[in-house]
This record gives C-alpha cells, sequence and structure tokens, in this order.
C-alpha cells in the first residue's frame, strides 16, 4: 500500500480505544491519588458481572496497546523513507489546504502514542509505576520535540496560505487535523504538568502546553468560522467520502476541554489556586459541546449513514468516528 502520512490513524485509533479503556478503569476501579494500576483490581471481591468488564477492559487496554505501539514502530519506518526519497512528500504538499494538513496526522499520532505509553507502563509493570517520575524527563523532551515541529508545520502552512489563498469551496473539516494536531500534543504536555513532581519540570511542561493550547484555540476559531461560512454558501454537504470529517470536532472538543483542566491542576498544586468552578465549567461545557455535536453530526449524516456507509470502501475521513 503507498503510504501516505494519513496511515497514521490507524494507531491514532489503537491508541484512543487504549485510552477509553484505561479511563474507564480509572473511574470505576477504587485506587489511591496516583493513577489506577493492575493490582488494584481485586479479583475475588468483585461480583461476576464487575469481574467480567474489568477483565474485557484489561484486554482491550493490552491489546491495543500493542497494536498503537507496533503500528507505530511500522509506520515511523515507513515515514523515514517517505522523507528520505521526497518525491512522495513533495507531491503530497502540492495538494489543496484539507489534504496537506494530513501532514499533522503523524503528530497527532506520536503525541497519542507518548499518551499511552505513559498511562499503560505504569499500569502493568509495578517497576515502571514506582519509578513514574523517571520518564518526565523523556517525555518532556518528545512533547517539545513534538509542539516544535508542530509549530513549525503550521508556519509553513500558514506561509503558504497568505501566499496562495486556497479556493474556499475546495475547504472541509479534514482542515481542521493540525488543530486536532495541537490539541493532542497539549494533551500530553498538560499530562506532564499534572503528574511531574518537579515543579521545573511542570512549568516547563505547563508553559509550553498553553502555547499549544492557544495556537489550537486560535486556529479552531478562525478555521471553524471559515468552514462555516463555507457550508452556509455551499448549501450541500461534501462528497460522501468527506462527510465523516465533520465528526473531528468531538475529540477536539474534549482535547481542548481536558488540557484547559489540567492546566488548573497544575495552578491548583504549584500556586494553592482555588480552581473548583473553573473546573467543573471547563469539563462540563466541553463535553456538553461534544456530545450536541455528536448527536447534530449523526442527524447532519443521516443520509451518508444510510446510503453509502455500509457499502463504502475505506476511505481516511472514517477514522473521525472512530
Amino acid at each position: 500500500m503507498k503510504f501516505s502520512p494519513f496511515n497514521f490513524q490507524a494507531p491514532l485509533a489503537a491508541g484512543g480505544v487504549t485510552l477509553m479503556a484505561f479511563n474507564w478503569l480509572e473511574f470505576a476501579v477504587p485506587h489511591g491519588k496516583a493513577a489506577v494500576k493492575l493490582s488494584d483490581i481485586h479479583w475475588a471481591g468483585l461480583p461476576p458481572v464487575q469481574t467480567g468488564l474489568c477483565a474485557l477492559l484489561v484486554a482491550i487496554l493490552a491489546v491495543f496497546t500493542i497494536v498503537n505501539l507496533l503500528l507505530t514502530v511500522v509506520f515511523l519506518k515507513d515515514l523515514a523513507v517517505w522523507l528520505a526519497r521526497g518525491r512522495g512528500h513533495a507531491e503530497f504538499m502540492s495538494g489543496p489546504p484539507s489534504r496537506i494538513t494530513g501532514i499533522f496526522v503523524p503528530i497527532a499520532s506520536l503525541a497519542m502514542t507518548m499518551a499511552v505509553v505513559m498511562a499503560c507502563a505504569p499500569f502493568f509493570m509495578p517497576a515502571v509505576f514506582a519509578n513514574v517520575q523517571a520518564l518526565m524527563v523523556p517525555g518532556l523532551v518528545l512533547f517539545a520535540t513534538l509542539l516544535l515541529t508542530a509549530l513549525s508545520l503550521e508556519v509553513g502552512l500558514l506561509k503558504r496560505l497568505l501566499k496562495e489563498p486556497p479556493r474556499l469551496s475546495g475547504l472541509n473539516f479534514v482542515w481542521l487535523l493540525d488543530v486536532f494536531a495541537f490539541g493532542l500534543v497539549s494533551l500530553a504536555g498538560t499530562g506532564l504538568a499534572a503528574m511531574a513532581n518537579s515543579r521545573g519540570i511542570a512549568s516547563a511542561a505547563a508553559t509550553a502546553a498553553a502555547v499549544g493550547i492557544v495556537v489550537g484555540s486560535l486556529l479552531l476559531v478562525g478555521k471553524l468560522s471559515v468552514l462555516a461560512s463555507v457550508q452556509k454558501q455551499s448549501r450541500a454537504l461534501p462528497e460522501y467520502q468527506l462527510q465523516p470529517a465533520f465528526f473531528l470536532l468531538v475529540p477536539i472538543t474534549c482535547l481542548y476541554g481536558v488540557s484547559y483542566y489540567r492546566i488548573t491542576l497544575y495552578l491548583h498544586k504549584w500556586f494553592e489556586l482555588n480552581v473548583k468552578l473553573p473546573q467543573y465549567l471547563l469539563m462540563t461545557s466541553s463535553y456538553v459541546v461534544a456530545v450536541g455535536w455528536a448527536v447534530f453530526t449523526v442527524y447532519l449524516l443521516a443520509d451518508y449513514f444510510r446510503n453509502y456507509f455500509t457499502r463504502s470502501e475505506y476511505f481516511p475521513t472514517q477514522w473521525a468516528m472512530v
């Protein structure tokens, strides 16, 4: 299969499923202040239903962690070859704005893999859980690398946008992939800021993550305004293959909501600020918007699901539904 940066949506989706299982266990299994770990599940004292649920979640966690890591290794090798040869990269970047934002998918995927490792390695490995602070410096280096790469790519795309204004009618929600990437990278950074016991590491991660959050938020507002205007003028949905990209706004809303929430955790931990009200408003509003947009999108794409989805071939935008 011909390589494309969109291929990284496979490990990205696998990582998303992994973290869904992890977060479920985080809320369902009683444990201390630290993140949940496998030994926190007291199997002998659980009712049969809860035993089955926890076993299923742990199995999902293990399987999709392996899938995420294996696919990441495979596609990183393909990406290195693709960049070294140059021709494929030049061809990809010569496309329309909605396609070339796909160059951000590997960054989003690597940020997701970072989150998977930070969550699952301590969950399954007691030695890693006991020494989780040793992951903070390597995590900060990887996070900084991803953020700087994303910022560099965004500057390049903005220069091109100013030099060659796009045809507005050709824009669609795939154009939000850079916003999505900044959200995932910021989530990784705010995770470090919330977890680190070193004030220096936490402050560096929080400051850098704030840059990513602000850049991503500004891009989101600007691009959504343009897309709303384009959609209003066109009076018709884009072609079937592009319609699942409408779902991208759901994870984007959640990512930025959680990232802002984690910034408040950092402020409370190191500056003892009272952040209960902002935390409540951030989490509630982000998930209300996400659920509302998901319901609206299902209604909006009713014809897609009724007439196309069940008989369609694979298309990258379908990962947005995952």
